[in-house]
């Protein structure tokens, strides 16, 4: 590994283990470790025997005869005694070592040596089977002992036995063994020389009855043990011997029966002291004796332990712990007509019976004032970071919202995980520690504007809108395949994709929509029909960003724009919808019809009313009249007449100054255009009524074509009147052609307006005056946006997730909102958040401050103030109770969110899976605690189950009901004896002070007995990488060089407890927290401290094999990786076990594991595969993982991950069947 600032390697570091629970209760720290007489009956039993042989005995005559064994030695219960008391440790230490003495090749050069621990250990044995011998026969028949010794010797031993002979014999024929004798002693014989052994002779039953010496003779030499060859080195035959199955067999075996024996001998001693009668008068008297001399040996033996307890509680004053009292989390509700209850600091609720039948109470721990309040909505907003999913989708920055946070897919379904809980901040899935799935609908947010000037029912329509920013945009900012426009209809939303949405200066984007006659009208919005409950009637432009999983989320693009103003311009053309009259009435512009009437004269008008145009700010109407019949005048050397364009405002006719008309001489339709002074007739609000001919009682709203001239028909009236005077009736000439008023075969209207939305102004006066609304279209509903509304805030462009701490804002990774019924501000409001302890990512590092409370005023988030929030939830890591100060201006009357309802979010920053899974969160909940009043004293150790605190104990109608929704905890009994000893005894030598290595190992696991075992690194600096098991890794530092750092490395007790992956038993993050807390109050304070999870590093094999026949290939290979899982990490199945620090694991014992599966016929390409986090998965084969660091611990990968190729069994020819082809 590289030595850099952040990595570094100490090579002469000290190489431990830890401290585990197990190691912290050494035999000496009890105080019948060494007690002052350790000796049993059994043990004067034998002593009586042997020191009755030194004891002379003479006659009535005074003359010796002898010494007293015959009166101390001959009861059936000496051979008992001599075998109950006998040390089978030290025999077995004294022949382990003589074989280590063998296995040394440092002692490769003492040859004599060798000889002599090679003769101790044939004479060891050899005193052994003397010794089972001689027992066998002083035992009484009567005794079952000797019935089973007989039967071991003839079927075990003695085969076992005549072995060994044979492998003297072959041993002192090479001269590699000495006759020698230890310095050793077995049920009460001393070590005799092998070959004294077999001149000494055994009994029948090692020989078959056959006599010893023939037996003996005829055992053959057998040297095989020795190894073969000519003359080798004598420490080549003697290792050889040594580590020869065969020859150590012999030892395993008589280890095994001389076990045997000591047991039995003790259970037989006991049954021979209580239930036989046999013994002789005088023995009897003697056993009553040592019987009563065990209450002064008891007595004797006492005072060591109070000896320690005088010491530890006269002179030091120290006692016992006291048992704790357990807590318990109520919740409180409240009869239909109390709207508040005051339940007092101290107040009883009963807890039923503790065991001796005496009732039993807990007392609230804090005031609550209980009010009507209840949890009636929970929500999530999840936005995912670099994390990948195993799908490759790219979900990077993406936004989730579950609308029902309480379930298995955010929608409502039923949770199906084992304790029903579920993840406050997302809901995501993983397999083999990949993250496989985000199971959260796709949250829908964008922005929407809502203006008159969107009224578009029919024709050919653009609409443009151009939004203007604070800031500068990015070089080449386009977005138009990343969001969908839609825009209100009759029948629903019209969907359409933008022709842009991209930059168009350096601060706007211009976003551009085109519509076909073909598609519906834009019509007010309706939330019946469209949805969402956006609040207003106006028509309704939405933009929404697409999730797309296959291309990137725009929302990280855009969720820090600011919008200055949003300029709207549309653009409508073949219109054909216009409510029409002339001088005649209405007029039906469905079919040919004559604008000015039949004989139109000068100020003949058509008058043209359109709702959808004239309430708008128009930049120009143009109006075409397709001629089905031109117009003509007489004389024809007149032009046609002029047309005026006069535009209605508040009752009144004015005249156009800007507008320009043509008859359309020679042509065959007319064109009329208005400009600048179609603003005038702009209504005061918006008008979506149909539309309305003109009436005297119209104020605006229409204009007005009006002839200037008339075509000439009191000139052809002339004419003709003269015409017929002067031309007889034969005349040639056709006379004068009338004119002809126009007929138009249609009429259609084109316009195009704009108006702009102000939204950089805070002012009320810009408030009302807004020519427009703008809203945020958030996950759960909508808010209009304007810097007036939001207190003089800019208006981004997107909603934002977003929280402000110290003064700044900060980007939310997720958002948690609860939804509170019954709250009537300003109120206190109790919420339980019970949590599944330890399913917190273990990996994550959680900061602090880490949630951030806020609650909703009008579609805007306030942060609580300062001490409104007291969290006792260590930031959901632990069950306990939020209590929330909800200030008055908490308002329920909102659209951002579900109306009828005050809302809470918590908001994390980062590190959103540093909190806890969820089971419950509830109001009007309190903590009680077991209110001692002479009670059993194990009751406050017992967890209560749900529902046993459920009534106060002095009733009361104003409360309907008291719950115990869950078990209680923190209970625990009086401290016991052998723990207050090892208590006292480390407490001694730390002082509560963390010091040295000890001191801190010490510490934790005496303050947390939920860690199993703790590794304190002196001088070593240990931050690992954000999220290693559940996202990229970047950065971390491990330097085992950092002075002042102190790394404690923790691994959970796993008795009992769900693992969240057991194959990597993390601590939780609240136990985690609660070390690093607890020894930063007891360590000095220039220790920068690091309480940290091992790094887990993962071991996998590869390998080729060939089942037996007969074994189904997928089963059998789906069993062999769990049975290496299994092998590698034995305490993730069994509870066996423990993890180990620095560990290793050698491929050859993998391979022999492997071989030795009674499916697996033969292993070949075996190769061996180690994993560390942050780095690509281990391609180096290698002969033994070894711990990386030293807070590594390996583990076995997930059972999917061992890869194992079967072969193939070869097709057999014989079976093939033949076609006849070849033939």
């Amino acid at each position: 590994m590289a030595n850099d600032c952040s990595h570094n390697d100490d090579p002469l570091k000290l190489v431990r283990e830890g401290t585990s629970q197990d190691e912290r209760a050494p035999a000496a720290l009890s105080p019948d470790a060494a007690p002052v007489d350790a000796r049993t009956v059994a043990h004067d039993i034998v002593f009586a025997q042997g020191y009755a042989g030194l004891l002379s005995r003479y006659s009535s005559a005074n003359a010796l005869v002898g010494d007293w064994r015959d009166y101390f030695g001959g009861d059936m219960a000496v051979p008992l005694a001599v075998a109950a008391i006998e040390d089978v440790d030290a025999y077995k230490t004294a022949v382990r070592e003589w074989f280590d003495f063998l296995n040394d090749m440092d002692n490769a050069g003492d040859a004599e040596a060798l000889k002599d621990r090679l003769g101790y250990l044939y004479a060891a044995l050899g005193t052994l089977a003397g010794a089972l011998d001689g027992l066998r026969q002083k035992l009484a028949d009567e005794t079952p002992l000797k019935g089973t010794l007989d039967n071991l010797i003839r079927t075990q031993l003695a085969p076992a036995f005549a072995r060994l002979i044979a492998y003297y014999k072959g041993g002192m024929g090479l001269g590699v063994v000495n006759v020698a004798a230890p310095d050793l002693r077995v049920l009460q014989q001393d070590a005799k020389a092998f070959a004294d052994v077999l001149s000494g002779g055994l009994s029948g039953a090692w020989s078959g009855d056959a006599a010893w010496a023939g037996y003996v003779s005829g055992i053959a030499a057998d040297a095989s043990v020795y190894g073969a060859g000519g003359a080798p080195d004598p420490f080549v035959r003697i290792n050889h011997c040594a580590t020869h199955n065969l020859f150590r067999s012999v030892f395993d075996l008589f280890l095994k029966v001389l076990m045997r024996i000591a047991s039995e001998a003790q259970a037989g001693l006991a049954d021979a002291l209580a239930n036989v009668s046999a013994h002789a008068p005088h023995y009897a008297l003697y056993l009553a004796f040592l019987q009563l001399l065990t209450h002064v040996r008891d007595a004797g033996n006492g005072l060591t332990r109070r000896h320690l307890d005088f010491y530890y509680s006269t002179i030091l004053g120290l006692r016992p712990r006291p048992s704790q009292p357990g807590h318990v989390h109520l919740l409180a509700e409240l009869g239909k007509q109390t709207a508040q209850y005051d339940l007092a600091q101290g107040t009883l609720f009963k807890a039923g019976k503790d065991a001796s039948g005496k009732p039993a109470f807990f007392a609230s721990v804090d005031d609550l004032v209980a009010n009507k309040a209840t949890v009636a909505s929970l929500k999530t907003v999840y936005r995912h970071g670099a994390e990948p999913l195993a799908s490759g989708a790219d979900d990077q920055g993406r936004l989730f919202a579950s609308p029902v946070a309480n379930s298995d897919d955010g929608l409502g379904a039923p949770l199906t995980s084992t304790d029903r809980s579920w993840q406050p901040f997302f809901n995501k899935d993983y397999v083999d520690g990949a993250l496989a799935a985000i199971d959260m609908p796709p949250a829908q947010v964008g922005f929407a504007i809502a203006s008159h000037h969107l009224l578009l029912a029919e024709g050919t329509r653009y609409v443009f809108a151009r939004l203007q920013l604070r800031d500068a945009l990015p070089a080449g900012f386009d977005l138009s395949d990343d969001v969908q426009c839609q825009l209100s209809t009759a029948k629903g939303w019209l969907s359409r994709d933008p022709l842009y949405f991209s930059q168009s200066d350096s601060k706007s984007i211009d976003l551009v929509l085109a519509l076909s006659g073909a598609d519906e009208a834009i019509v007010p919005y309706a939330a019946a029909t469209q949805g969402y409950n956006f609040d207003t009637d106006l028509p309704l432009l939405l933009v929404t960003l697409k999730q797309d999983t296959q291309r990137g989320y725009a929302y990280a693009r855009m969720q820090d724009l600011v919008l200055n103003s949003v300029e709207l311009y549309v653009w409508a053309g073949g219109i054909k919808t216009v409510a029409a009259s002339n001088d005649f009435g209405p007029v039906d512009l469905s079919k040919p019809f004559q604008p000015f009437g039949a004989s139109p004269v000068k100020g003949s008008s058509l008058v043209l009313g359109s709702k959808e145009m004239f309430q708008k700010h128009l930049d120009w109407v143009a109006i075409t009249l397709p001629w089905q019949v031109a117009p003509s005048v007489y004389p024809s050397t007149d032009g046609l007449p002029g047309v005026a364009v006069d535009v209605l405002q508040a009752g009144s006719w004015t005249a156009s100054s800007d507008a320009t008309s043509w008859m359309g001489s020679g042509s065959d339709y007319a064109y009329f255009t208005i400009y600048d002074s179609a603003n005038q007739a702009v209504l005061d609000a918006p008008d979506i009524e149909p539309d309305e001919p003109y009436s005297t009682q119209a104020r605006q709203g229409y204009v007005r074509l009006r002839l200037t001239g008339d075509f000439g028909q009191d000139k052809y009236q002339a004419a003709l009147i003269a015409y017929l005077r002067n031309n007889p009736a034969n005349s040639p000439d056709p006379g004068p052609r009338p004119p002809q008023g126009p007929v138009a075969a249609s009429l259609t209207l084109a316009y195009a307006s704009s108006t702009t939305l102000v939204l950089d102004t805070a002012t009320e006066a810009a408030f009302q005056a807004r020519a427009g609304r703008f809203f945020h279209l958030a996950p759960f509903g909508t808010a209009e946006r304007h810097p007036y509304l939001c207190g003089g805030a800019s208006v981004p462009l997107l909603p934002q997730f977003a929280f402000v701490r110290g003064g700044a804002t900060l980007s939310s990774e997720a958002e948690f909102y609860i939804g509170i019924a019954g709250l009537v501000p300003p109120q206190n409001l109790a919420l339980l958040f019970q949590v599944a302890d330890g399913t917190a990512n273990p990996l994550a590092n959680k900061p602090v401050p880490h949630i951030d409370w806020s609650y909703l005023v009008d579609d805007l988030w306030v942060p609580f103030p300062q001490n409104a929030v007291v969290d006792a939830t260590g930031g959901l890591l632990n069950s306990g109770i939020v209590t929330f100060a909800v200030p008055r201006d908490a308002s329920s009357d909102h659209r951002l969110l579900p109306g009828g309802m005050y809302w809470l979010r918590a908001s994390v920053h980062e590190a959103s899976d540093a909190v806890c899974r969820l089971k419950l969160v509830a109001a009007q909940a309190l903590e009680a605690v077991f209110a001692d009043q002479g009670n059993a004293p194990d009751f406050s150790a017992q967890p209560l189950p749900p529902g046993t605190v459920a009534q106060l104990a002095t009733p009361d109608a104003a409360v309907k009901s008291i719950a115990q929704p869950y078990p209680s905890f923190g209970g625990r009994g009086a401290e016991r004896m052998p723990d207050f000893y090892r208590r006292i005894s480390e407490r001694l030598r730390h002082k509560d002070r963390a010091i040295d290595l000890w001191d801190y190992e010490r510490l934790v696991l005496e303050a947390f007995p939920s860690i199993y075992k703790v590794k304190c690194l002196n001088h070593t600096q240990y931050e690992p990488a954000e999220s290693q098991g559940s996202g990229p890794c970047s950065g971390g530092v491990y330097r085992e060089l950092a002075p002042g750092h102190v790394t404690l490395v923790a691994l959970p007790n796993l008795r009992g407890q769900v693992q969240r992956d057991p194959l990597k038993p993390y601590t939780s993050l609240g136990v985690l927290s609660d070390i690093q807390a607890y020894l930063a109050q007891r360590c000095s304070g220039f220790v920068q401290l690091h309480v940290k999870n091992p790094q887990f590093e993962e071991v996998r094999v590869s390998f080729t094999l060939k089942l037996r026949d007969g074994y189904d290939e997928a089963y059998y290979t789906t069993q062999l990786q769990q049975a290496i899982t299994r092998f590698l990490s034995p305490w993730a199945f069994d509870g066996t076990g423990s993890p180990s620090f620095g560990g290793k694991i050698y491929k050859s014992a993998l391979i022999h594991f492997v071989e030795t599966q009674p499916c697996v016929d033969y292993v070949t390409d075996f190769r061996l595969f180690q994993d560390l986090p942050c780095q690509p998965p281990g391609s180096a084969d290698l002969d033994e993982a070894i711990g990386s660091r030293a807070v590594s611990i390996l583990v076995s990968a997930p059972a999917s991950k061992h890869q194992i190729t079967v072969i193939k069994p070869a097709p057999d020819p014989a079976l093939a069947e033949s076609c006849g082809c070849d033939a």
